[in-house]
């Protein structure tokens, strides 16, 4: 659709057109960036019920971007939107609720929100799920139902969880040690990118532990942790050089 016939709808008061043109002003794209016009747009939505336009007002009322901000009325705008069914307010309800200062912690209704967006899908609130679990925050400690979480998160190619997982069984505090199990989770969380893991298989070769013993295969791991800025990585390839002169 044209920029003029998305606009038309939106005058006419179709939602779906102005949350259309609420992106189209917050992002520039094909207009001149302006997050006023973007709040405004959105406004127009949100108050026709509109749950992603409530979602995106809470970010920018988070934010401070176009609107004013306020911490009150964002987290308002995300609790509705969630209530709605919108699974990205739900996750950035239950973020606000653990992470943001300024705004009370409430752990118990965080994970309750947090489990509503994994359950929907998402792979963030998912891994925070399995972390909450694990810990005990907001919910009573649950080992086997973080390694189910931790496990959906590395089948998908959510690297976080892969390696809480990895350590989770490399660590037999709360479930049973398995050096194979958790060299395999390490592996597929540094494929899929952890640091992390990456920095942990470098170690784990250098100790033999779980992994045959080769300082060769420790040297890759830890250059791919150091190539993403793990600066632990780096000092250790340092150690290794030094050691060999």
């Amino acid at each position: 659709m044209s920029f003029e016939s998305v606009m038309k709808a939106a005058r006419d008061g179709d939602q779906d057109a102005q949350v259309a043109m609420g992106y189209m002003f917050f992002k520039g794209d094909g207009v001149v960036q302006d997050r006023r016009e973007a709040a405004r747009w959105f406004g127009l939505a949100a108050d026709q019920g509109n749950a992603e336009a409530m979602c995106n007002l809470g970010h920018m009322r988070a934010h401070g971007e176009g609107l004013r901000p306020d911490l009150e009325k964002a987290l308002e705008l995300y609790r509705k939107s969630a209530e709605l069914g919108y699974p990205r307010a739900m996750f950035n309800l239950a973020f606000m609720l653990t992470d943001v200062e300024g705004v009370e912690q409430d752990w118990e209704e965080a994970y309750k929100w947090y489990s509503k967006a994994a359950d929907a899908g998402n792979l963030m609130a998912m891994y925070r799920v399995g972390v909450m679990d694990e810990e005990g925050r907001g919910t009573p400690r649950d080992p086997a139902k973080a390694v189910k979480a931790y496990t959906v998160c590395m089948e998908n190619g959510y690297p976080k969880g892969g390696y809480r997982l990895g350590m989770m069984y490399l660590d037999g505090e709360s479930v049973p040690r398995n050096q194979g199990k958790a060299v395999k989770c390490l592996a597929k969380a540094a494929d899929a990118g952890s640091e992390d893991a990456m920095l942990m298989l470098g170690k784990l070769s250098l100790s033999g532990e779980g992994m045959v013993k080769s300082e060769r295969n420790a040297e890759k791991w830890l250059r791919k942790a150091a190539s993403r800025g793990s600066l632990e990585a780096a000092e250790m390839l340092d150690r290794i050089k030094e050691e060999r002169k």
